[in-house]
């Protein structure tokens, strides 16, 4: 098997935020696909991070609408779009390999059509159209986003230098 550095510095250390999370030193195949392939560990801080975007994309709805800290509203806001994370986790291309941009547009489509959805037939919340070309957009530049910028940190095995 082929040994691989990469040009740059490697750090052993993972970190606990899922966009670094993937920078990683890759000193074989085996490292790499480790990456593509995260623990369960893994998966639940990049669902956490799907989470963070919704979340931070209602409670910025919530504010800039004044409909302050009600909590009960905040959570019934909330609770379609977490459903729709829910789902689309379900679907194992995403579980196998969360930070690919197949996985982030299944979890962007989902969010936007499962959420309003279920927004609008579970929760009786308005899915406006204003309302859903704005959670079109502030959900696929950062359900996306992470997604591009840990794979932007990845080391890869085919970026290094082999050794053997």
């Amino acid at each position: 098997s082929t040994r691989w550095a990469t040009i740059s510095s490697c750090s052993a250390t993972l970190c606990r935020s899922p966009a670094t999370t993937a920078t990683r030193c890759c000193f074989s195949k085996a490292d790499w696909e480790l990456l593509q392939r995260p623990d369960s560990a893994s998966r639940r801080r990049f669902i956490a991070a799907d989470a963070a975007v919704v979340a931070i994309f209602v409670f910025i709805g919530r504010n800039e609408h004044n409909s302050g800290s009600q909590i009960a509203g905040y959570i019934a806001t909330v609770a379609p779009f977490l459903i729709a994370i829910a789902m689309a986790w379900s679907i194992p291309v995403v579980r196998r390999s969360p930070i690919t941009p197949t996985s982030g547009l299944i979890v962007w489509v989902s969010v936007v059509i499962l959420g309003m959805t279920v927004r609008r037939v579970i929760f009786d919340g308005g899915t406006a159209t204003p309302f859903v070309v704005v959670a079109t957009i502030f959900n696929g530049v950062f359900l996306l986003g992470w997604r591009v910028f840990a794979r932007s940190r990845a080391r890869r095995p085919d970026r290094g230098v082999p050794l053997g």
